[in-house]
């Protein structure tokens, strides 16, 4: 498959278009930030925020019924039976954002005015399921990555395990696992960001701008690559 029709297949999935979108608005952020430290006209940060501003917008519009997926998503997870901690982790974590893209919904709807509210009050509460949502996900990464590094041994000749030992190959055993390792840097860069919307502390755009492009561009390989997506997710 030739590059243009990779492009023109990625941006015909709603999930495409708003990682896309999540990628020029945490750029955006990024550029304004460093166009102003190199005292760029106050015309050129200004074009950059409002870039920033309205890719983020635009991104609500796109996970408009974001919420019914990730419930149906959490009541599809009750099927996963190899292993119950992984399934609670999964569950609880869909769940979450479930709440998290309703209260999403109502900010979009309040940005337009559609809704009589403060955007920026619903942004701040709607963090709070943002957090816990990515404590899951870290969770998720974390039992995953350990069981990759903490192996059983061999069973004797009589069947029984001589119990847990740290394997000799732990970085190949992780390097067959990209796609945990590609879902734990996302996770990992995203986790201060809600901190900083609820004002409990302060980055400037250039941090939050690298570290939501890292998370972004993360995001978008598994839609471009289907194959680098985590399973079961």
């Amino acid at each position: 498959m030739d590059v243009v029709t990779a492009v023109v297949k990625y941006n015909q999935q709603t999930l495409g278009r708003d990682k896309l979108c999540r990628i020029i608005q945490y750029a955006s952020r990024l550029s304004g930030y460093l166009l102003q430290q190199a005292g760029t006209s106050a015309d050129w940060v200004n074009k950059a925020k409002t870039l920033d501003k309205h890719a983020s917008t635009s991104r609500k519009l796109f996970r408009l019924g974001k919420s019914l997926d990730m419930m149906l998503g959490a009541i599809r997870a009750r099927d996963i039976h190899h292993d119950n901690i992984l399934k609670v982790l999964i569950i609880c974590r869909r769940l979450t954002y479930t709440f998290y893209y309703v209260i999403d919904h109502i900010t979009w709807a309040a940005r337009l005015g559609l809704y009589k509210a403060t955007p920026k009050e619903w942004s701040k509460f709607q963090a709070k399921f943002w957090v816990v949502a990515l404590v899951f996900g870290l969770l998720r990464n974390l039992y995953e990555i350990l069981n990759l590094i903490v192996v059983p041994k061999k069973k004797h000749d009589g069947g029984e395990e001589e119990g847990y030992t740290h394997g000799s190959s732990v970085a190949t055993r992780l390097m067959s696992r990209p796609q945990l390792l590609l879902d734990t840097v996302k996770n990992s860069a995203d986790f201060l960001l809600p901190f900083n919307v609820m004002g409990i502390i302060e980055l400037n755009a250039g941090i939050a701008g690298l570290l939501g492009l890292i998370s972004s561009i993360s995001g978008a390989i598994p839609v471009w690559h289907p194959n680098m997506k985590l399973k079961p997710s």
